[in-house]
């Protein structure tokens, strides 16, 4: 008999969101991770990089979508787990930090994004 599967604890679903272009900065570090996104919303995603980033570590998250642009908000490492050779980060946003500048116009465009990512994997 399988396993049952966990309780989704997500409230939003999560798009897949390959188009997504993401790099990562782990606060009070210099290297920068650029990374694959593989799902997305406006709490949080998951991307895929070349090294490990430790569980809760605070990240300045820079993603791009068509013509929506995002610098520098601020996120939390949720999970980093080994797939293959690279690892599979899960990012939340903490978009109410103190540390978040603009936290308004991030918020609304981080909904812009889902929105847009929505539609297009919905219309396929």
């Amino acid at each position: 008999m399988a396993a049952p599967k966990p309780a989704e604890r997500r409230a939003l679903p999560r798009f897949d969101s390959q188009a997504l272009e993401v790099w990562l900065r782990p606060r009070g570090r210099l290297v920068r991770y650029s990374g694959l996104a593989k799902d997305f919303n406006r709490h949080g995603f998951s991307v895929i990089v070349d090294q490990p980033i430790a569980k809760d570590v605070q990240v300045f998250v820079d993603l791009l979508f068509e013509d929506n642009r995002l610098d520098n908000v601020v996120g939390i490492v949720h999970n980093c787990i080994r797939v293959g050779d690279d690892y599979r980060v899960g990012i939340q946003f903490r978009t109410k930090s103190d540390l978040q500048f603009d936290q308004n116009y991030v918020e609304n465009v981080l909904q812009r994004m889902q929105d847009t990512i929505g539609r297009s994997v919905l219309s396929d």
